[in-house]
């Protein structure tokens, strides 16, 4: 998606418009600003554009959703300086740790920007079915955005209108259902309003296809497998998403957006500050790029590389092994010097200029969704083995064995999904809605101790502080 104007909305009433790469020659307020259909776009991109914050998919979400699983550690040589990341590494994060409040503000802020679309748009004289289409849009984000605090935090503050002031700014938390059920209606409203595709210009925007997607995913949180094999199928019959021939292709910059692409944070290189970080932070600090060294954050466990079999194509996709005799060469105090390879990007003149978007979700999700979903209704499932067959294959495997029983299969399906979907933002996901963040994490690493009040995050400290209607998460 071409991001050429931004609306960089505050947190309190006012909202200002900032055009990228000049001088703002005035300030904006709603009542002034949403007069006609360049505003609306505006408006609706500024709602897309904390994907690609740092405190989201610039870096806070990896840290949440992989660096906090036994797909990643600091240690054996490795580690950090960033006190908060080290927390969520080893599970001695609090209320207090600074992630939580990062993502908790960026996510409200995003959601403000989607309620204010909602409200506003439909007063623009424009036409009637991009304004329909905008407002889609803004549902899709903003039941994307609950979607990401109800599966970390459970039950938030459910805020569906604008904020036009700082009186009354104090809510309590929804229940768990009340959220997931304005997640569902969002996102239902957007699929019947989304156009299945758009133009170059726009490619990179929720669709149709997106929706029932994510409708998908949250079906399947809340296993209702019913519901969530239908809708994966109604995915599947679009017509419009395919796998690539190879796994690799997936990640090329030059197929993003995609036919396997359902969802994507969406970057841009050449030094436009909207370029990922991903190629640098995950990249480690004996591996330059253009003469600049990455970070080695989330770097991959033995746990998750020897879960690859050694003829499986994916993996040496998903990670790069390096050796003290490797070139580059890892430092011989890093005992398991494995990183993660899928995002590098040769071209990127800098940590935060890769050319790579970020998959939220990709055909293959989408697939495996599907066979899981098909195998909790049904064991030895004909469309579910065809299906996880499909991604097997492609990755150089064999057919799934035959006659699985249905423990089995989901032992398997969720095994395929590490595989397939490593540094994708899945893991924690998959590991807390079936209940094994525990058991995987003690197998990994015996010495971090996880427990039961760990499949939800802490409500933030300084939202509790401001908020004295907020309740704690139990366990915190």
């Amino acid at each position: 998606m071409k991001k050429i104007v931004f609306l960089l909305c505050l947190i309190s009433a006012m909202t200002s418009c900032e055009v990228l790469n000049q001088t703002p020659e005035s300030s904006f307020t709603p009542a002034n600003f949403y007069k006609n259909a360049d505003d609306a776009k505006a408006a609706v991109s500024a709602i897309y554009d904390p994907l690609n914050n740092a405190n989201m998919y610039g870096q806070v979400m990896w840290i949440l959703q992989d660096q906090a699983t036994d797909d990643a550690e600091w240690g054996n040589g490795r580690s950090t300086a960033n006190q908060p990341k080290n927390d969520l590494d080893k599970y001695t994060f609090t209320p207090a740790t600074s992630t939580f409040q990062s993502l908790w503000s960026t996510v409200y802020s995003a959601i403000n920007r989607a309620n204010t679309v909602i409200a506003r748009v439909p007063g623009i004289a424009m036409d009637n079915d991009l304004k329909a289409r905008y407002i889609a849009e803004a549902k899709f984000m903003r039941g994307f955005y609950y979607f990401t605090l109800v599966r970390l935090f459970g039950g938030v503050p459910l805020i569906t209108a604008e904020t036009t002031s700082l009186n009354n700014l104090t809510v309590a938390r929804a229940s768990v259902d009340d959220v997931y059920k304005l997640i569902v209606q969002d996102f239902t409203e957007a699929e019947t309003v989304l156009p299945t595709t758009y133009s170059t210009a726009d490619r990179g925007r929720a669709t149709k296809g997106a929706a029932k997607a994510f409708l998908t995913k949250v079906y399947l949180t809340r296993q209702d497998w019913a519901n969530a094999s239908a809708k994966a199928k109604e995915v599947i019959a679009l017509g419009v998403y395919d796998l690539w021939a190879n796994f690799a292709d997936a990640f090329l910059i030059a197929n993003k957006n995609g036919k396997e692409g359902v969802f994507e944070m969406q970057a841009l290189s050449g030094g436009f500050n909207e370029g990922s970080w991903m190629q640098g932070y995950m990249r480690p600090n004996f591996d330059r790029v253009n003469g600049v060294a990455g970070f080695g954050d989330d770097p991959a466990t033995d746990n998750l590389y020897k879960a690859y079999r050694a003829d499986d194509k994916r993996r040496n996709v998903t990670l790069k092994l390096y050796s003290a005799s490797s070139t580059p060469a890892a430092p011989a105090s890093v005992l398991f010097p494995c990183y993660v390879y899928k995002y590098l990007d040769p071209s990127a003149t800098g940590n935060n200029d890769g050319g790579n978007n970020y998959p939220i979700i990709r055909y293959a999700d989408v697939l495996l969704m599907y066979a899981e979903a098909l195998n909790e209704q049904t064991p030895n499932n004909t469309d579910a083995y065809s299906t996880i067959n499909r991604i097997r294959n492609r990755a150089g495997l064999p057919n799934l064995t035959a006659n699985l029983s249905q423990a089995q299969f989901r032992d398997s399906l969720l095994l395929e999904r590490r595989l397939e979907l490593a540094f994708e933002g899945h893991r924690w996901y998959d590991l807390a809605r079936t209940k094994r963040l525990i058991s995987a994490m003690k197998e990994q690493n015996p010495t971090i101790a996880v427990d039961e009040h760990h499949y939800l995050f802490p409500i933030p400290q300084t939202e509790r502080d401001v908020n004295p209607l907020l309740t704690q998460n139990p366990g915190y």
